[in-house]
Order: C-alpha cells, then structure tokens, then sequence
C-alpha cells in the first residue's frame, strides 16, 4: 500500500513538473511509469499491458493507446458497419416465412429500420423486437400448415363421400349426392391453401360433372337397349341351366338313374372331408347281384337292364339323402352310409336284403329270382378312403366264393 502511494505521489509531483493537465489519461501512464521504475507490479497496469498487446498493427496506428479510455474506444470500433449490414442480411434470411406470409411485412420494417443504423441491432429493443418477430414466423407457420391439412382433408373427405354413394347407388341423381356436390363447390377454403387448393378444387368439381355425364349416357344406352339386354339375360339363365343338367347327366347313370362312377368320387370326397371335420364315421358297402350273367344270358340284356333298375331303386329307396349311392360298374354298387354305431349299418343291410327278397322281379311273363352278396368296411378302422373301399372289395369277393348270397363284415360278422 505504501509503495502505491508513493508512487502516487511521484506521478502527481512529474505531472506537475512537466506542466501537464492533471487528468485522468496523464494520470495513469505517469503512474504506468512511475511503477515501472519503482519495479512494482499493479493488477491493473497488467490487464491494461494484456489487452494493448492484442490489439492489431492498424489499430495500434489508429490512435495512441495511453488509457483505459484509449482502449475501450478502439474496441467499440472493432465490430465495422459492413460486418453489421452483413449479419443483418443473414437474419433476413433466417427470418424469412416459410408458410405463413403475413409477417413478411414486419420483418421487412426491421431490417430497413436497423439497415439505417446497424449499430442498433445489438440494442436491447432490437433483440426484444428480434424475438417477437421469431415468436410470430413460427406460430403463423404452425396456423397456416394446420389450415392446409385440415383443407385437404374435408376435400378428400368429400370425394370420398361422393364416390362411394355414386358407386352405391345406381341413381346418381338422389338427394344426397346433389348434396355432395353443393358441398364441394362452397367448400371453405382457407386462405393459406387457397394457391394450391383451389384449382384441384376446380379440377375435381369439372371431374365430377365429366363422370355423371358418362354415366348418365350409359344409363340412356342402357334403357334403350332395355328390351336386348333382357332377352340376352334370359338365354343367359337358361344355358345357365341346360350347363347344370348336363352337368347332372354327366354324373348320374343313365339306365338306374343314381349317381355313376364320376359321380360317386365327387360325393365321396365329400364324405371324407366331412369325416375329417366332424370326426363320424361310415361304412364302406360293395353290393354286387348274384348270378347276374346267367340272368343276361338266359332271358336277354333286356332283362337285365329291368333287373338292374329295379334292384337300384330298392337300394334308392332304402337310402338317406345324406348318404351315397351309385353304379360302380355292371351288377355292382357301391353305398357310403353314414352310423353313430355299427348296428346301423346291420339293420340297414338286413332292409335292403329283406326288399330285395320280398320283390317279385318279373320280365314279361317270367318271374326272376334275385339275391346278392355284399362286402362291408368301416372308415375309421382304416388310415385312408382307399385302404377301406379295398377291404370292402375282399370282403365282397369272399362271399361271392363262399357261396353268394352273403354279407360279410370286416368286424367278423357274416348275415
């Protein structure tokens, strides 16, 4: 402390001396350099010593630096009005509105404002004034992008509207659709969408009127035509129909008049998926009449012809509609009989052998007596359709073998 008075005191008494104002710029470099001689460091002659050697040759040629006051001049001119212009220009660019063009208006007044005296940008108003305008671009960009979504969904929603009911409904002139029309025409469109939206607004309107005016044509051709279309629709109907009979006839046999072999494979694939869904069970029954040959060559194929409707349609008569029953080839048949238990299927055998017995089978003036042999499998003893029909087959030519006129099943039973 005693050492900064005196020193103090000596630039005081050489300021005086030399006849030099006492001011505070004389002040401090005679103090610098009284403290130099006295070889005493002062905190603030160090900072001062700091800042003057990083100031630049030009401004060190600027002015003579002696001061505080000296240094703080040169600094406030280190930022050039040109730099200042220069980063105005960028933040008008950065201000610039991407959606919202509302505000383009005041930020143009800043920047002519500022442009005038760019020193004002550092000023507190102008950074406060900086901050609003920010505060305005980015909700009006938020409005404006809200409004043209929400434009852009009640037109789609409106076409969507429109089309649904025209494809709907045949009658394109119903109250509804008019009013989905009118709808669209006085549509609201915002102002921020009105650029982009208004002429798909137009286009999808001219679109609208195009469609129902094709459509209306179509519908004339149709009316006049009327009376074509009809006539054609009912030959349609009717191929339609003479298609199914011959697909009919294609899978029923012509002389018994029950399913043939195609149709009888049709049926029984659907037996077997039947089988697999609902896990039932049916019996596999090959019927085959007794001495049939002799029958053709004693009283003619005539004959046998009458025996073969005949004997068909007992077995017709004595099975379900949900069952199968067909002509597998010659004197044999084959029938796919749906149980719960296997007594069924004896009680059904025991009917058709019991009708066939009480039927007196006459051809012209002779009566004809008719027995058969049949073969019977059960579905679920076996791992596949075909594995079954064949044990029913064996069966069949067992009791052919052992003497006609039997039923034998794959349980061991034989009627």
């Amino acid at each position: 402390m005693a050492n900064i008075q005196e020193i103090s005191k000596k630039a005081l008494y050489k300021l005086e001396k030399d006849n030099q104002p006492i001011i505070p710029s004389n002040y401090f470099m005679e103090f610098k350099n009284q403290a130099q001689l006295a070889k005493v460091d002062i905190d603030d002659i160090k900072i001062f010593n700091k800042i003057n050697e990083r100031l630049t040759p030009d401004e060190r040629c600027l002015i003579k630096v002696n001061s505080f006051k000296d240094l703080a001049t040169i600094l406030v001119e280190r930022t050039t009005t040109e730099e200042l212009k220069s980063l105005i220009e960028v933040l008008n660019d950065l201000l610039a509105p991407s959606a919202d063009f509302s505000v383009i208006e005041e930020i143009q007044d800043f920047i002519i404002n500022i442009l005038k005296d760019p020193k004002k940008l550092v000023a507190d108003a102008s950074i406060k004034k900086l901050k609003e305008i920010s505060k305005h671009r980015v909700d009006g960009d938020r409005k404006v992008l809200k409004d043209k979504t929400n434009d852009i969904i009640k037109l789609t929603s409106l076409m969507s509207r429109y089309f649904d009911k025209t494809l709907s409904d045949s009658d394109n002139s119903t109250e509804e659709i008019s009013k989905i029309k009118d709808d669209l025409v006085n549509l609201n469109i915002s102002d921020a969408s009105h650029r982009e939206l208004k002429l798909v607004q137009k286009q999808l309107i001219d679109t609208i009127y195009k469609l129902e005016n094709s459509m209306r044509e179509s519908k004339e051709i149709i009316n006049t035509n009327k009376e074509k279309f009809d006539f054609l629709y009912k030959q349609i109907e009717e191929l339609q129909k003479e298609l199914e009979h011959v697909k009919e006839e294609q899978q029923i046999d012509f002389l018994t008049n029950i399913l043939n072999r195609r149709g009888y494979h049709s049926e029984m694939e659907k037996m077997e998926k039947k089988f697999a869904m609902f896990n039932g069970d049916y019996a596999v029954i090959f019927f085959d009449i007794d001495h049939f040959k002799q029958i053709n060559d004693v009283y003619g194929h005539n004959c046998g012809d009458a025996v073969l409707r005949n004997f068909a349609l007992i077995l017709k008569d004595l099975t379900r509609k949900e069952d199968v029953l067909a002509r597998y080839g010659g004197e044999e048949f084959i029938a796919l009989i749906n149980y719960h238990e296997e007594i069924e299927i004896q009680r059904y055998i025991k009917r058709v052998r019991k009708a066939i017995s009480n039927t007196n089978f006459r051809y012209k003036d002779t009566d004809i007596k008719v027995n058969f042999s049949a073969g019977v499998s059960h579905r679920r003893k076996y791992d596949s359709f075909s594995e079954a029909k064949k044990r029913a087959d064996e069966l069949l030519y067992e009791a052919k073998h052992n003497g006609r006129d039997k039923i034998i099943f794959d349980s061991g039973i034989v009627l």
